[in-house]
Protein backbone atom coordinates (compact mmCIF):
# COMPACT_ATOMS: atom_id res chain seq x y z
CA UNK A 1 0.00 0.00 0.00
CA UNK A 2 1.56 3.36 -0.78
CA UNK A 3 0.89 6.73 1.09
CA UNK A 4 0.87 9.47 -1.09
CA UNK A 5 1.01 13.24 0.29
CA UNK A 6 -0.16 16.13 -1.62
CA UNK A 7 3.42 17.34 -2.46
CA UNK A 8 3.99 13.59 -4.01
CA UNK A 9 0.33 14.04 -6.11
CA UNK A 10 1.06 17.14 -7.84
CA UNK A 11 3.90 16.40 -9.84
CA UNK A 12 2.19 13.31 -10.98
CA UNK A 13 -0.83 15.31 -12.76
CA UNK A 14 -1.12 17.12 -16.15
CA UNK A 15 -4.07 18.81 -16.76
CA UNK A 16 -4.38 16.93 -20.27
CA UNK A 17 -4.30 13.47 -18.85
CA UNK A 18 -7.03 14.43 -16.31
CA UNK A 19 -9.28 15.91 -18.68
CA UNK A 20 -9.13 12.60 -20.73
CA UNK A 21 -9.50 10.67 -17.39
CA UNK A 22 -12.67 11.98 -16.10
CA UNK A 23 -14.18 12.02 -20.18
CA UNK A 24 -13.52 8.42 -20.34
CA UNK A 25 -14.71 7.28 -16.88
CA UNK A 26 -18.23 9.38 -17.72
CA UNK A 27 -18.81 8.13 -21.11
CA UNK A 28 -18.61 4.43 -19.08
CA UNK A 29 -20.57 6.00 -16.61
CA UNK A 30 -23.26 7.44 -19.33
CA UNK A 31 -23.18 3.21 -20.48
CA UNK A 32 -23.83 1.94 -17.22
CA UNK A 33 -20.18 0.33 -17.46
CA UNK A 34 -19.39 2.28 -14.26
CA UNK A 35 -21.16 3.06 -10.64
CA UNK A 36 -21.15 6.60 -8.71
CA UNK A 37 -22.27 6.92 -4.82
CA UNK A 38 -23.77 10.20 -4.50
CA UNK A 39 -21.95 12.71 -1.55
CA UNK A 40 -22.91 12.17 1.82
CA UNK A 41 -22.98 14.63 4.69
CA UNK A 42 -23.35 14.37 8.30
CA UNK A 43 -23.44 17.24 9.98
CA UNK A 44 -23.00 17.96 13.94
CA UNK A 45 -23.34 21.10 16.48
CA UNK A 46 -19.32 21.98 17.97
CA UNK A 47 -18.46 23.94 20.86
CA UNK A 48 -16.90 26.56 18.42
CA UNK A 49 -19.65 29.13 17.78
CA UNK A 50 -21.34 29.52 13.87
CA UNK A 51 -19.22 26.16 13.22
CA UNK A 52 -20.38 22.39 12.27
CA UNK A 53 -18.59 19.19 11.92
CA UNK A 54 -19.12 17.57 8.39
CA UNK A 55 -18.21 13.93 8.07
CA UNK A 56 -17.85 13.94 4.26
CA UNK A 57 -17.86 10.63 1.74
CA UNK A 58 -18.25 9.97 -1.76
CA UNK A 59 -17.59 6.86 -3.93
CA UNK A 60 -17.05 5.50 -7.36
CA UNK A 61 -16.21 2.47 -9.12
CA UNK A 62 -14.49 2.40 -12.65
CA UNK A 63 -13.45 -1.27 -13.90
CA UNK A 64 -12.03 -0.16 -16.88
CA UNK A 65 -9.10 1.18 -15.06
CA UNK A 66 -9.91 -1.50 -12.43
CA UNK A 67 -9.92 1.32 -9.84
CA UNK A 68 -12.18 2.12 -6.76
CA UNK A 69 -12.44 4.97 -5.03
CA UNK A 70 -13.71 6.65 -1.87
CA UNK A 71 -13.04 10.32 -0.65
CA UNK A 72 -13.29 11.13 2.97
CA UNK A 73 -13.40 14.89 4.89
CA UNK A 74 -13.69 15.24 8.50
CA UNK A 75 -13.97 19.34 8.42
CA UNK A 76 -14.98 21.96 10.69
CA UNK A 77 -16.81 24.16 8.48
CA UNK A 78 -18.20 28.04 9.09
CA UNK A 79 -19.89 30.63 7.09
CA UNK A 80 -17.77 34.02 6.97
CA UNK A 81 -18.65 37.38 6.08
CA UNK A 82 -15.85 38.40 3.47
CA UNK A 83 -15.76 41.68 1.51
CA UNK A 84 -19.65 42.19 2.64
CA UNK A 85 -20.57 38.85 1.32
CA UNK A 86 -21.35 35.17 3.17
CA UNK A 87 -19.10 32.55 2.49
CA UNK A 88 -18.57 28.78 3.49
CA UNK A 89 -15.08 28.52 4.49
CA UNK A 90 -13.18 25.50 6.24
CA UNK A 91 -10.91 25.80 9.57
CA UNK A 92 -7.76 24.16 9.64
CA UNK A 93 -7.89 22.85 13.22
CA UNK A 94 -5.72 19.89 13.17
CA UNK A 95 -2.14 19.47 14.98
CA UNK A 96 0.36 20.09 13.70
CA UNK A 97 0.05 23.97 13.33
CA UNK A 98 -3.20 23.52 12.12
CA UNK A 99 -3.99 21.24 9.06
CA UNK A 100 -7.71 19.87 7.35
CA UNK A 101 -8.45 16.61 7.25
CA UNK A 102 -9.24 14.66 3.94
CA UNK A 103 -7.98 11.41 2.04
CA UNK A 104 -9.14 9.76 -1.30
CA UNK A 105 -8.80 5.30 -0.58
CA UNK A 106 -8.29 3.64 -3.95
CA UNK A 107 -8.92 -0.23 -3.91
CA UNK A 108 -8.20 -2.79 -6.89
CA UNK A 109 -11.03 -3.83 -8.49
CA UNK A 110 -9.59 -7.31 -9.51
CA UNK A 111 -8.47 -8.53 -5.85
CA UNK A 112 -10.27 -5.46 -3.39
CA UNK A 113 -7.08 -4.82 -1.80
CA UNK A 114 -6.35 -1.58 -0.71
CA UNK A 115 -3.71 0.26 -3.17
CA UNK A 116 -3.32 3.80 -1.93
CA UNK A 117 -4.38 6.05 0.86
CA UNK A 118 -3.54 9.89 -0.42
CA UNK A 119 -4.49 13.54 0.96
CA UNK A 120 -7.38 14.65 -1.57
CA UNK A 121 -6.25 18.43 -2.14
CA UNK A 122 -4.85 18.09 -5.39
CA UNK A 123 -6.94 15.35 -6.79
CA UNK A 124 -10.22 17.32 -5.50
CA UNK A 125 -8.52 20.54 -7.62
CA UNK A 126 -7.91 18.31 -10.71
CA UNK A 127 -11.31 16.89 -10.94
CA UNK A 128 -13.04 19.48 -10.69
CA UNK A 129 -11.29 21.53 -13.25
CA UNK A 130 -11.07 18.54 -15.42
CA UNK A 131 -14.63 17.82 -15.65
CA UNK A 132 -15.44 21.61 -16.21
CA UNK A 133 -12.75 21.14 -19.31
CA UNK A 134 -14.37 18.00 -20.76
CA UNK A 135 -17.34 19.86 -20.79
CA UNK A 136 -16.09 23.12 -22.46
CA UNK A 137 -14.80 20.86 -24.93
CA UNK A 138 -18.41 19.96 -25.84
CA UNK A 139 -20.73 23.51 -25.10
CA UNK A 140 -17.66 26.07 -25.53
CA UNK A 141 -17.62 27.68 -29.27
CA UNK A 142 -14.97 26.40 -31.21
CA UNK A 143 -13.42 29.54 -31.93
CA UNK A 144 -13.26 31.07 -28.11
CA UNK A 145 -10.72 34.06 -27.84
CA UNK A 146 -11.96 35.73 -24.58
CA UNK A 147 -12.35 34.10 -20.92
CA UNK A 148 -13.74 36.17 -18.05
CA UNK A 149 -12.87 34.55 -14.61
CA UNK A 150 -14.64 35.23 -11.60
CA UNK A 151 -12.12 34.13 -8.31
CA UNK A 152 -9.27 33.39 -7.78
CA UNK A 153 -9.08 30.87 -4.92
CA UNK A 154 -7.80 27.03 -5.49
CA UNK A 155 -10.21 25.96 -7.34
CA UNK A 156 -10.16 28.87 -10.05
CA UNK A 157 -6.54 27.93 -10.45
CA UNK A 158 -7.83 24.67 -11.57
CA UNK A 159 -10.66 26.00 -13.63
CA UNK A 160 -8.25 28.44 -15.46
CA UNK A 161 -5.73 25.39 -16.59
CA UNK A 162 -8.18 23.25 -17.61
CA UNK A 163 -10.48 25.60 -19.63
CA UNK A 164 -7.27 26.24 -21.49
CA UNK A 165 -6.63 22.91 -21.82
CA UNK A 166 -9.48 22.32 -24.41
CA UNK A 167 -9.88 26.12 -26.05
CA UNK A 168 -7.32 28.78 -28.10
CA UNK A 169 -7.66 31.54 -25.58
CA UNK A 170 -6.32 35.20 -26.94
CA UNK A 171 -7.22 37.09 -23.79
CA UNK A 172 -7.87 36.13 -19.70
CA UNK A 173 -9.76 38.33 -17.55
CA UNK A 174 -9.60 37.99 -14.03
CA UNK A 175 -11.87 38.91 -11.30
CA UNK A 176 -12.00 39.12 -7.48
CA UNK A 177 -13.29 41.45 -4.51
CA UNK A 178 -9.98 41.43 -3.03
CA UNK A 179 -6.86 43.53 -5.68
CA UNK A 180 -3.79 42.10 -4.25
CA UNK A 181 -5.46 38.14 -4.88
CA UNK A 182 -6.15 38.95 -7.99
CA UNK A 183 -2.99 40.73 -8.99
CA UNK A 184 -1.45 37.84 -7.70
CA UNK A 185 -2.98 35.41 -9.45
CA UNK A 186 -3.24 37.13 -13.09
CA UNK A 187 0.87 37.27 -12.80
CA UNK A 188 1.36 33.64 -11.74
CA UNK A 189 -0.59 32.59 -14.43
CA UNK A 190 0.23 34.93 -17.67
CA UNK A 191 3.52 33.12 -16.23
CA UNK A 192 2.63 29.98 -16.22
CA UNK A 193 -0.13 29.77 -19.21
CA UNK A 194 2.15 32.12 -21.47
CA UNK A 195 -1.42 33.73 -22.21
CA UNK A 196 -2.50 37.60 -21.98
CA UNK A 197 -3.59 36.81 -18.37
CA UNK A 198 -4.89 40.50 -16.76
CA UNK A 199 -6.65 41.71 -13.34
CA UNK A 200 -9.69 44.06 -14.01
CA UNK A 201 -11.53 46.02 -11.64
CA UNK A 202 -14.86 44.46 -11.61
CA UNK A 203 -16.93 41.39 -12.52
CA UNK A 204 -18.60 43.43 -15.34
CA UNK A 205 -14.99 44.15 -16.87
CA UNK A 206 -14.15 40.39 -16.29
CA UNK A 207 -17.56 39.71 -18.45
CA UNK A 208 -17.31 42.09 -21.13
CA UNK A 209 -16.63 40.54 -24.65
CA UNK A 210 -16.13 37.24 -23.18
CA UNK A 211 -16.92 34.18 -24.79
CA UNK A 212 -16.42 31.81 -22.42
CA UNK A 213 -17.40 33.03 -18.05
CA UNK A 214 -16.28 30.52 -15.58
CA UNK A 215 -17.29 31.56 -12.15
CA UNK A 216 -15.21 29.36 -9.62
CA UNK A 217 -16.14 31.11 -5.83
CA UNK A 218 -16.92 29.84 -2.37
CA UNK A 219 -19.60 32.81 -2.59
CA UNK A 220 -23.57 31.26 -1.16
CA UNK A 221 -25.22 33.89 -3.60
CA UNK A 222 -25.18 34.55 -7.17
CA UNK A 223 -22.29 35.66 -8.51
CA UNK A 224 -23.54 36.31 -12.50
CA UNK A 225 -26.44 38.59 -13.48
CA UNK A 226 -28.30 37.28 -16.12
CA UNK A 227 -27.97 40.40 -18.05
CA UNK A 228 -24.39 39.74 -18.64
CA UNK A 229 -25.09 36.40 -20.48
CA UNK A 230 -25.08 36.96 -24.47
CA UNK A 231 -25.48 34.50 -27.13
CA UNK A 232 -22.74 32.11 -27.91
CA UNK A 233 -21.47 32.49 -24.32
CA UNK A 234 -20.49 29.67 -22.39
CA UNK A 235 -21.51 29.89 -18.62
CA UNK A 236 -19.52 27.61 -16.12
CA UNK A 237 -19.63 27.23 -12.87
CA UNK A 238 -18.69 25.29 -9.90
CA UNK A 239 -20.93 26.13 -7.17
CA UNK A 240 -25.01 25.77 -6.64
CA UNK A 241 -25.59 28.94 -5.18
CA UNK A 242 -23.43 30.65 -7.97
CA UNK A 243 -26.39 31.29 -10.69
CA UNK A 244 -29.57 32.33 -9.45
CA UNK A 245 -32.96 31.09 -10.95
CA UNK A 246 -33.05 34.26 -13.94
CA UNK A 247 -29.88 33.01 -15.11
CA UNK A 248 -31.10 29.60 -16.05
CA UNK A 249 -34.25 31.41 -17.96
CA UNK A 250 -31.75 32.83 -20.59
CA UNK A 251 -29.86 29.31 -20.87
CA UNK A 252 -30.26 27.69 -24.25
CA UNK A 253 -28.36 24.16 -23.54
CA UNK A 254 -27.99 23.58 -19.95
CA UNK A 255 -25.85 20.46 -18.83
CA UNK A 256 -25.43 19.52 -14.95
CA UNK A 257 -22.20 17.16 -13.30
CA UNK A 258 -25.26 15.43 -12.23
CA UNK A 259 -29.02 15.31 -11.04
CA UNK A 260 -28.63 13.24 -8.26
CA UNK A 261 -27.24 14.89 -5.06
CA UNK A 262 -26.19 13.22 -2.23
CA UNK A 263 -27.86 14.08 0.95
CA UNK A 264 -27.11 16.22 4.49
CA UNK A 265 -27.78 14.23 7.83
CA UNK A 266 -28.01 16.68 10.18
CA UNK A 267 -27.72 16.56 14.32
CA UNK A 268 -30.39 18.90 16.32
CA UNK A 269 -29.27 22.68 16.55
CA UNK A 270 -26.71 22.31 14.26
CA UNK A 271 -26.23 25.91 12.84
CA UNK A 272 -27.27 26.36 9.07
CA UNK A 273 -24.15 27.03 6.83
CA UNK A 274 -24.83 28.30 3.96
CA UNK A 275 -23.46 26.80 0.77
CA UNK A 276 -25.23 23.58 2.52
CA UNK A 277 -28.41 22.25 1.58
CA UNK A 278 -29.06 20.85 5.11
CA UNK A 279 -31.85 18.90 4.27
CA UNK A 280 -31.38 17.29 1.09
CA UNK A 281 -28.79 18.10 -1.81
CA UNK A 282 -31.36 17.21 -4.41
CA UNK A 283 -32.31 20.98 -4.28
CA UNK A 284 -31.09 22.35 -7.04
CA UNK A 285 -30.84 26.29 -6.39
CA UNK A 286 -32.77 27.99 -9.57
CA UNK A 287 -33.32 24.81 -11.84
CA UNK A 288 -37.11 24.57 -12.16
CA UNK A 289 -37.14 20.84 -13.44
CA UNK A 290 -33.76 19.36 -12.65
CA UNK A 291 -34.82 15.81 -14.03
CA UNK A 292 -35.45 17.24 -17.61
CA UNK A 293 -31.85 18.51 -17.41
CA UNK A 294 -28.86 16.48 -19.20
CA UNK A 295 -26.08 15.01 -17.52
CA UNK A 296 -22.77 15.28 -18.18
CA UNK A 297 -22.61 11.69 -18.76
CA UNK A 298 -25.17 11.80 -21.35
CA UNK A 299 -23.14 14.21 -22.90
CA UNK A 300 -19.95 12.88 -23.27
CA UNK A 301 -21.54 8.93 -24.20
CA UNK A 302 -23.04 10.38 -27.25
CA UNK A 303 -26.60 10.05 -25.62
CA UNK A 304 -27.40 14.39 -25.90
CA UNK A 305 -25.92 16.57 -28.47
CA UNK A 306 -22.91 19.36 -27.35
CA UNK A 307 -23.30 22.60 -28.29
CA UNK A 308 -25.69 23.25 -31.88
CA UNK A 309 -24.90 26.57 -33.24
CA UNK A 310 -22.57 29.32 -32.69
CA UNK A 311 -25.71 31.45 -31.31
CA UNK A 312 -26.31 29.37 -28.29
CA UNK A 313 -25.67 30.01 -24.92
CA UNK A 314 -24.39 26.94 -23.41
CA UNK A 315 -24.09 26.50 -19.19
CA UNK A 316 -22.53 23.70 -17.70
CA UNK A 317 -23.30 23.72 -13.83
CA UNK A 318 -20.79 21.87 -12.21
CA UNK A 319 -21.51 21.44 -8.73
CA UNK A 320 -22.45 18.40 -7.33
CA UNK A 321 -19.29 15.55 -6.96
CA UNK A 322 -19.18 12.42 -7.72
CA UNK A 323 -16.72 9.69 -5.95
CA UNK A 324 -16.40 8.33 -9.73
CA UNK A 325 -13.97 11.11 -10.51
CA UNK A 326 -11.46 10.08 -7.83
CA UNK A 327 -11.16 6.71 -8.78
CA UNK A 328 -10.68 8.53 -12.66
CA UNK A 329 -7.83 10.71 -11.37
CA UNK A 330 -6.69 8.43 -9.10
CA UNK A 331 -6.27 5.87 -11.67
CA UNK A 332 -3.15 8.41 -13.10
CA UNK A 333 -2.11 9.17 -9.61
CA UNK A 334 -1.27 5.02 -8.76
CA UNK A 335 0.33 4.28 -12.36
CA UNK A 336 2.50 7.47 -11.88
CA UNK A 337 3.61 6.45 -8.98
CA UNK A 338 4.16 3.05 -9.16
CA UNK A 339 6.51 4.21 -12.33
CA UNK A 340 8.69 7.19 -10.62
CA UNK A 341 8.80 5.16 -7.15
CA UNK A 342 6.97 7.51 -5.03
CA UNK A 343 5.53 7.76 -2.05
CA UNK A 344 5.66 5.97 1.16
CA UNK A 345 5.31 2.27 0.85
CA UNK A 346 3.69 0.42 3.82
CA UNK A 347 3.17 -3.40 4.96
CA UNK A 348 0.04 -4.67 3.03
CA UNK A 349 -0.54 -6.95 6.10
CA UNK A 350 -1.86 -3.46 7.76
CA UNK A 351 -4.18 -3.20 5.92
CA UNK A 352 -5.81 -6.62 5.21
CA UNK A 353 -6.72 -9.17 7.42
CA UNK A 354 -7.35 -12.85 7.94
CA UNK A 355 -10.73 -12.47 10.07
CA UNK A 356 -13.89 -12.59 7.93
CA UNK A 357 -15.19 -8.80 8.12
Amino acid sequence: MILLTNEDVEPLLTMPDCIEAIEAAFCDLGNSDAVDIPRQDAIVPIAREGAIHDLKTMSGSWPKAGMAAIRLNSDIVTGPIVNGMPRRGKIPLSEPGGRYNGAVLLFSTDTGQLLAMINDGIMQRARVGATSGVAAKYLAPSGAKTLGLLGTGFQAGGQLEAICAVRPFDTIRIYSPTKENRMRFAAYFAANLGRDVCAVGSAEEAVEGADVLVTATNSVSPTVKPEWLKPGMHLSSINRTELGPAVFTKIDRLVVNAREGGRSYTARNAPSIGGFNQGDRNSHTGIADVSKVPELKDMVSGKVPGRQSGSELTCFHNYQGLGLQFAAIGAIVYREALKRNIGLKLDDRYFTQDVHP
